[in-house]
């Protein structure tokens, strides 16, 4: 992928994330802005429902006491019809209750003088909120108020069966105080079911409040969040783009040089070959031409696996560690400079998740040096392979019995192009490609190495 693709992509994603984040949040709100007035149109329609049952049933207990009184018929009639208003209400709370059909509630609460209008909403907060505490309240005062004006109603069957029967006069003060403590208990319940709603309206409310409020925020973290990210994300591509491009400078400008003193070199070759006559000085000068153009054959491999390396984008998938190394081993067991080298494999760890193509890069540079540099004096050559694991980490570590690296070039053969005096054999680029393969990992690598007695390299991954 190009930089600028790169780049391009990154800008995308988080701004895709981003605008569906907003997106979602805005619809939240809305739904939220809609539930909040749905919720304050419903109270005000069971406030003004409230000031019907109350008007209703004080209206039926005025035309009760004028009845008692005055044995009108037409006054125990406009009880019977005040009374039906606070008796609507009752029947649609009950058949709310009990999940009963919409158009008997519908009807109560028209017989309740309910607006047709506002029906639908007081059907919805019954129902959305019954269950919860801070509706328990309002809905028992309800309960208790229409269990009064139950007892009501039989107080008035009694007067009207009293006027009946012609002995109203005798128990008119038993009727009166009847009244009296019904209408003072209702006018508490009535009082409690205003407090009561309007207490949860305002809860209903506050928790809206806090709801919208930390949507919002989440609106605004969320754009701050994928700025933050976006920035972090160029600046890592800005970062990793720099260093791509002094890699290159630094590249380009040691091929130009590295390259020139070979080829000046195998020139000089060339013009001593075509001088000389000699069969035998001839073979000598074209086995220097040839070890030369080995070298520089080397080198050019290096420099792209070094470019293929910094390229690639890292992808992880499960490792099988015994095949991969039992391939490294397999490219190397058969080059010549390890006819003799006896290769052994310790896999305490058979798995990993990382990313292959680099960890084989890491293996294949590791296990080339440790044949490259083996100590020819030794009778047994060794080379060992081991995977482990310690402290929630995995160790693959290859140890060889070679010449070894003095300790005054520890900390340096990881520099591009350095080679030690004892080292020339390499092109310098070997273990500076391997600590870039083990840092793009999120990995580290250690060594231990002691002059005539041998080199460790211990690749240390994230389990």
């Amino acid at each position: 992928m190009k930089w600028d693709e790169t780049i391009s992509e990154v800008r995308r994603l988080p701004l895709l994330a981003l605008l569906l984040t907003i997106l979602i949040s805005s619809l939240l709100l809305i739904a939220l802005n809609f539930f909040t007035l749905k919720t304050m149109s419903s109270v005000r329609a069971y406030v003004n429902g409230e000031s019907n049952y109350s008007k209703g049933e004080k209206n039926a207990t005025n035309s009760l006491v004028a009845y008692l009184h005055s044995e009108d018929e037409k006054k125990w009639n406009e009880f019977l019809q005040y009374i039906s208003i606070p008796q609507g209400d009752s029947l649609a709370r009950v058949t709310l209750s009990g999940n009963g059909s919409r158009e008997i509630v519908r009807r109560g609460f028209i017989e309740g003088n309910n607006h047709s209008d506002d029906i639908d909403d007081m059907i919805w907060l019954f129902k959305t909120f019954k269950n919860l505490p801070l509706m328990a309240k309002p809905i028992n005062n309800w309960e208790k108020g229409d269990s009064l004006i139950y007892q009501k109603l039989l107080i008035g069957k009694e007067i009207h069966a009293s006027i009946q029967n012609g002995n109203s006069e005798e128990r008119k003060e038993e009727f009166l105080e009847a009244l009296e403590k019904n209408n003072r208990a209702l006018t508490e319940e009535e009082i409690k079911f205003s407090e009561n709603l309007g207490e949860a309206a305002r809860k209903i409310k506050e928790y809206l409040i806090y709801v919208n409020t930390i949507i919002i925020l989440l609106i605004i973290g969320s754009v701050s969040l994928y700025a933050a990210s976006l920035l972090r994300r160029l600046n890592a591509q800005n970062r990793a783009l720099a260093n791509a491009n002094k890699e290159l400078d630094l590249i380009a400008y040691s091929i130009s040089h590295d390259l020139r003193a070979p080829i000046n070199s195998m020139m000089g070759i060339v013009n001593l070959v075509q001088l000389e006559n000699d069969p035998e000085k001839q073979k000598t000068y074209m086995a220097m031409l040839q070890r030369t153009l080995d070298k520089q054959e080397k080198f050019i491999k290096e420099v792209i696996n070094l470019a293929k390396e910094s390229r690639h984008l890292v992808k992880k998938k499960i490792v099988e560690l015994g095949f991969l190394i039992e391939q490294v081993i397999n490219t190397h067991q058969h080059m010549p400079a390890a006819s003799n080298i006896q290769f052994i494999t310790d896999i305490g760890v058979h798995r990993v998740f990382t990313d292959s193509s680099r960890l084989e890069i890491i293996l294949n540079n590791l296990v080339s040096n440790a044949i490259k540099y083996h100590d020819h004096t030794k009778s047994e050559k060794m080379i060992w392979i081991r995977t482990y694991s310690k402290n929630n980490l995995i160790i693959v570590e290859v140890e060889d019995n070679g010449v070894g690296i003095d300790k005054e070039d520890h900390s340096k053969i990881y520099e591009m192009y350095y080679m030690s005096k004892d080292r020339e054999k390499g092109t310098g680029l070997g273990l500076y490609i391997v600590k870039e393969a083990v840092n793009k990992l999120n990995g580290k690598i250690e060594l231990k190495s002691k002059k005539g007695e041998g080199t460790t390299f211990s690749v240390i991954l994230e389990k």
